[in-house]
């Protein structure tokens, strides 16, 4: 159930950032039109002035969303000088297992 609600709030997530920064262009298409001798810089300071701090907030709340709800191969583990860790474990079959040779 946690890789669904994971999968689910991560997409609605990025849905929602990138409606926020089709908006961030017609914003800064706006304020260029207001200024059309410097309408390039103004643009670049609306549009990015935006989305950097949009897409950090996106990324930061993608990484929330992954503590908050692990997949079934991931757990948060304490490990020492680093933290609460979120860590992904895999089981190795016999075949995987790698064997040492000694002659």
């Amino acid at each position: 159930m946690n890789s669904y609600k994971r999968s689910l709030y991560v997409s609605v997530t990025r849905i929602i950032a990138n409606l926020l920064m089709l908006g961030a262009v017609f914003l800064a298409m706006y304020q260029a039109g207001h200024s059309p001798a410097s309408s390039l810089s103004t643009f670049c300071l609306w549009f990015f002035g935006i989305t950097i701090p949009l897409w950090i907030g996106a990324l930061f709340l993608t990484r929330q969303i992954a503590r908050r709800f692990p997949a079934e191969q991931e757990s948060l583990v304490d490990l020492p000088r680093l933290g609460r860790r979120l860590v992904r474990w895999r089981v190795l079959t016999e075949a995987e297992r790698p064997t040492l040779l000694f002659r």
